[in-house]
């Protein structure tokens, strides 16, 4: 008898269940579906939307990159040549002090041996 009365209990719940959601529902079930089918098809244009959305950013990104590539490229060349225009400015320069330089050590040189030239004659003189 137990499980007649639990059998019967949940009947009349499922049942007053089912009446009362019926009862309270905001709309009918055509109006549900149709609902339903516009929402899936707001959805389904979105995601449209998105793809080709991401697409144009797929392609813009390609576009960038392809750009940005040929920036440093021609920017990489365009360095090449100022530092070689550099090198070329700087060379002269480069050579005359060189020059300088062997000129100040050739009278650095010859001033020592003329010290030391009269140093001996002075000692030489001096015996």
């Amino acid at each position: 008898m137990k499980l007649k009365n639990i059998g019967v209990g949940f009947a009349v719940g499922v049942t007053g269940g089912m009446l009362i959601s019926f009862l309270n529902a905001p709309k009918s079930g055509k109006e549900l579906q149709q609902s339903l089918k516009t929402g899936s098809n707001d959805l389904k244009s979105q995601m449209d939307q998105l793809k080709i959305e991401g697409e144009e950013i797929k392609n813009s990104f390609l576009k960038t990159k392809h750009e940005s590539s040929e920036v440093f490229s021609t920017l990489g060349d365009e360095v090449k040549s100022m530092i070689s225009n550099f090198q070329a400015d700087i060379n002269p320069n480069i050579e005359r002090l060189q020059s300088n330089i062997e000129n100040i050590s050739n009278k650095a040189d010859s001033a020592v041996s003329e010290m030391t030239g009269d140093s001996k004659k002075d000692e030489d003189s001096k015996e």
